[in-house]
């Protein structure tokens, strides 16, 4: 059994999707859990981002669940909101073990070459620079507990294998494995291990928007998104249980990794 009895777990981008679900799996499996969430809209994006409402279900769900729950707005594209979250999780909980960099956002341009300055530039301040922010903000504590812990990050498989009009997503996503590998070195020695997941086609609302599937009814993406296994969509309980497993005791000695749960989508 996965067991994360009296350890604290923060999570990013926790109101909808596999935030949400990751919550719930941590919390299924003893954990205290921490949830944020920009819980407003992102400027620029053409999709509605997570709300309040979105936020304070997901925390009631994890106290369904029977699991200590703190909740917090968060733009992870703010430092100091971060260290924020930091402070609270060692103050309702005493510690932080377990951090979960889920946060991130999508938008279509065209092509690559036309996305606008504001389109790369949020993209990149979302998923490159706000993950960033969420480690960097977490070490210290981390340090601070001496019991080691573990990291994860939601990565794409755009940034294994890139899809049209996307090259700012790809850029960003990519961006994360060179953050993840570098951490992963720099904190091996505490104990502390650094992974990133790559979903592929996932059900959640930022793929299943009307902006999300006109594009994709209208770009050719090389078959990126096709799934060779017989679903249309994995579900977002399929990552949050590899992010877990890789936080987990189970997988102590995996740092540095990168984790494609795409349906073989990647392997054409």
């Amino acid at each position: 059994m996965i067991d994360f009895t009296g350890q604290a777990v923060w999570i990013t981008g926790a109101a909808r999707g596999i935030g949400r679900a990751t919550a719930l799996a941590f919390a299924e499996a003893g954990a205290s859990v921490v949830v944020t969430d920009v819980a407003r809209q992102v400027q620029g994006l053409t999709y509605s981002t997570a709300s309040n409402d979105d936020l304070a279900e997901t925390a009631a769900l994890v106290a369904a669940a029977g699991a200590p729950v703190a909740s917090a707005f968060c733009d992870v594209r703010r430092r100091e909101d971060c260290d924020a979250v930091v402070a609270t999780a060692q103050e309702r909980f005493g510690r932080l073990d377990v951090v979960i960099a889920n946060a991130g956002i999508a938008s279509w341009p065209p092509s690559t070459w036309e996305a606008t300055t504001e389109q790369w530039q949020t993209m990149i301040d979302v998923v490159l620079t706000g993950t960033w922010n969420t480690l960097s903000a977490a070490v210290p504590a981390m340090l601070a507990g001496g019991r080691g812990g573990a990291m994860g990050v939601v990565g794409s498989i755009a940034a294994v294998k890139s899809l049209a009009t996307s090259g700012h997503y790809s850029a960003a996503k990519r961006g994360l494995v060179g953050l993840v590998k570098a951490l992963a070195l720099e904190l091996a020695g505490d104990s502390i291990r650094v992974n990133i997941v790559h979903p592929g086609g996932t059900g959640t609302y930022m793929t299943e928007n009307p902006a999300a599937e006109q594009w994709q009814a209208t770009t050719q993406t090389g078959g990126n998104l096709d799934l060779p296994m017989p679903i249309h969509r994995m579900e977002a309980v399929d990552i949050a249980l590899a992010l877990r497993w890789l936080c987990s005791a189970e997988a102590r000695y995996i740092t540095g990794t990168e984790l494609v749960v795409d349906a073989g989508a990647t392997l054409k």
